[in-house]
């Protein structure tokens, strides 16, 4: 009872405080301030005058005024006036920082060391972030490969502030002498040290240099592998230790535990599809065999994107593993709970500044009321990402309150810019010197006045001078007239190419016109061109010599389903086109033209290695009074295109006279490539293997020429221009052809 009267007074006062008028600060006084303003001060607090008075407030205003590194200390006082509170903050400033010193660094400059640092002269001392610049120093001495350095300090006070001292000794690079294994009976050192990226010294095939960062990847790869090959429970860690002249030893230490076997795979819950559809996406699904981790996880993956696929994207699916007694056999049970098909609400657009909204919608392969559909997603990312006008692109559901309705969005980052002009070169064995000015503006918009951009139209200008090829060409393109997949364009060119065996010059234009459906395309050319012959050397053509109109309509058909169309990885396409010259289109040339082009890919099942196959098949023949086929209009072969290893233009036909090449009315070639990254989607080697020739008349497989050999693929992103190098060897060689050939395409900007 006597408490209880004691603290009544205070809890009367806090009850008074609870309902009168709050009470306001009126005076803040700050003690002990050398350095820095009060007016500066008052700028971190909320406690100022006219503020209510917080006894919570001016907590929380001691833990700002310490945070601001100028006070080794701050108390508080208040202190009643008669038309409110005097608050008064009591501080003990930190020294200034009158000079840091750094001794002992010769590998790295001072200048990187200070602003690893980030704590300058001049400043007020604050141990805190002092140290935790230190910390930075050391972080970049490990980048530097220096993983031994040792940092002291030590700090003097001095009448104008403290000094301080920074002692650096650096240690040497380490490089790995020695990498020992411990506990691995399951597989040999060999095995697991070509999981590493680390590696022992061995000059100059290997520099050996030691970095933390990349053996703790290494440890994480040897364990994923261990689980891969059935050892669920493995356990590895590491070590270092040193070895004579500044070499480590790296000791990695591995508990296998036992190998599991895959036991029977039981489904449970509302499948909604038969479990036999299900069983045939299972990666890991036969009974006894080893149990391999990253396989059950591809297993949940390929059963989440059934359903995916078919509008359930709220489905669970677990995967329960159930150990078999007395065994060594894990039983998975997959329960699955599928929830409702979602339909799309609406399509979101986000992030667009530049680009309509049309633009990116129409390339949407969903629209609202249609079921989601990973497949259909995948394939709105690649259409978009072909486009080359973002960045970035994200594609996901967005969910509300509805049970079986949510938004698409779809959220892109623009390319700062989608026009490219280029002034540049480049060399080919074809085309030899090159040099050429372009203009191109892929996301063009003839009715954007002034900026011109944002309509998904492409526009391009080029220009090219080169010692062989010469001219320019204008194209315009519309992909979507009306807001159809309906596209319509138009070229104008000039062109001038200046052979070792005559010279040719066309100058003319088209209009194109054509359809989109979901996997087809069917288009039009409509194409007038006045063609020119001269300096003709090869005795059988001389009598082509002048000048002839060529018009001509040419109709295209295309069936496409790879997954790309810039970088295309898995998938079929193939082209069919027919073109008509003269006739009812008049002209000086009568003859018909037809070219099948076929291209497969297909993903090998290691390190994102492409296998491609190129099917080209050509035949041309003269029509009404035309007598034969002039040498422009027909095919020839050898080099990158047709049959590598042989000299370019060089297969078919020979003029009897002269041995010249002079093409021939029917061409075959088949091409068998392995495409394999070497970094990233920039460089790609090749081996290849190709077989063709070009005849007279009809194709005769008994006269087919054959080339083997491998290449690089460079492609720079921004310019879409791929370079390409590779060595063939001719297989079907004759008499006086060379036994392979270098072949170079390539035009780049710079």
């Amino acid at each position: 009872m006597k408490r209880i009267l004691n603290l009544l007074p205070v809890l009367l006062l806090d009850l008074a405080l609870l309902f009168a008028e709050p009470i306001k600060i009126k005076k803040v006084v700050f003690e002990g301030v050398q350095r820095v303003s009060s007016d500066k001060l008052l700028l971190v607090i909320k406690s100022r005058p006219e503020a209510d008075y917080s006894e919570e407030v001016l907590r929380e205003d001691v833990s700002r005024l310490m945070e601001t590194g100028y006070f080794a200390s701050v108390e508080y006082e208040v202190s009643p006036l008669d038309d409110g509170m005097a608050v008064t903050f009591r501080v003990k400033e930190n020294p200034l920082i009158k000079q840091i010193v750094f001794t002992g660094n010769r590998k790295i400059k001072t200048a990187e060391l200070r602003k690893r640092l980030g704590v300058s002269e001049g400043s007020f001392w604050d141990e805190t972030k002092f140290l935790a610049g230190l910390e930075e120093i050391k972080k970049y001495y490990q980048e530097k490969n220096l993983t031994f350095t040792e940092v002291t300090y030590r700090v003097e006070s001095e009448e104008a502030g403290v000094v301080i001292s920074v002692e650096i000794s650096e240690g040497r690079k380490q490089v790995v002498g020695t990498i020992v294994f411990e506990g691995n009976k399951a597989f040999p050192a060999s095995r697991l040290r070509k999981l590493m990226k680390v590696r022992v010294r061995r000059w100059p095939l290997s520099l050996g240099h030691f970095k933390e960062e990349l053996f703790e990847a290494d440890i994480q790869a040897i364990e994923r592998f261990y689980k891969s090959q059935g050892y669920l429970d493995v356990s590895v860690s590491k070590s270092q230790e040193p070895e004579e002249r500044r070499r480590l030893l790296l000791r990695v230490r591995i508990e296998e535990g036992k190998q599991y076997y895959l036991g029977k795979i039981n489904f449970s819950g509302n499948l909604i599809f038969p479990e036999s559809q299900l069983r045939k996406h299972l990666v890991l699904a036969k009974e006894g065999e080893v149990f391999d981790e990253s396989k059950a996880e591809e297993n949940l993956a390929k059963l989440q994107r059934v359903y995916f696929d078919r509008g359930y994207i709220q489905a669970r699916i677990q995967s329960l593993p159930e150990p078999v007694p007395g065994t060594t056999r894990i039983d998975l049970v997959y329960l699955v709970e599928p929830g409702n098909i979602f339909t799309v609400d609406e399509v979101v657009i986000r992030g667009n500044t530049r680009t309509k909204d049309k633009v990116i919608r129409r390339e949407v392969s969903l629209v609202p009321g249609d079921a989601f559909s990973g497949f259909q997603l995948e394939k709105s990312f690649g259409r978009l990402r072909d486009l080359n006008y973002f960045d970035d692109i994200k594609i996901f559901p967005e969910f509300s309150l509805s049970a079986d309705k949510a938004n698409l969005v779809v959220e892109v980052k623009e390319k700062e810019k989608t026009g490219l002009l280029m002034f540049g070169g480049g060399f080919s064995t074809v085309d030899k010197l090159v040099g050429m000015v372009s203009l191109e503006q892929t996301n063009f918009d003839l009715t954007n006045f002034p900026t011109f951009t944002g309509g998904g139209q492409n526009l391009k200008m080029w220009l090219q001078l080169g010692q062989v090829n010469q001219g320019f060409y204008l194209s315009f393109t519309e992909p979507y007239f009306l807001d159809r997949p309906v596209w319509l364009g138009t070229d104008a060119y000039h062109w001038t190419r200046d052979w070792d065996e005559y010279s040719e010059k066309r100058t003319g234009g088209d209009i194109r016109v054509g359809r989109r459906w979901e996997d087809f395309s069917l288009g039009f050319t409509l194409k007038s061109e006045r063609v020119s012959l001269s300096d003709i050397t090869i005795p059988s053509i001389v009598d082509q010599t002048g000048k002839r109109w060529k018009n001509s309509l040419a109709t295209n058909l295309e069936y496409s389903k790879v997954d790309s169309r810039l970088l295309p990885t898995r998938g079929f396409s193939a082209v069919t086109s027919l073109e008509y010259a003269g006739g009812v289109f008049q002209g000086d040339l009568n003859f018909w033209k037809a070219t099948l082009e076929g291209n497969f890919y297909y993903p090998l099942p290691f390190k994102k290695t492409i296998f491609h196959t190129r099917t080209y098949l050509a035949k041309v023949n003269e029509l009404g009074d035309t007598a034969d086929i002039p040498i422009y209009e027909r095919f020839f072969g050898g080099g990158i295109g047709t049959v590598r290893g042989y000299e370019e233009r060089s297969l078919g036909p020979l003029d009897p006279t002269t041995g010249e090449a002079i093409g021939g009315k029917t061409i075959f070639a088949q091409t068998f490539e392995v495409l394999y990254p070497i970094y990233q989607d920039i460089l790609k080697g090749v081996v290849f293997f190709d077989v063709g020739n070009v005849w007279e008349r009809d194709i005769s497989f008994s006269d087919l020429r054959k080339g083997v050999g491998a290449g690089i693929r460079v492609t720079v992103p921004l310019f879409r221009m791929p370079i390409q190098l590779d060595y063939g060897l001719a297989l079907d060689r004759k008499k006086g052809e060379d036994r392979g050939r270098l072949h170079i395409g390539m035009t780049f900007g710079f």
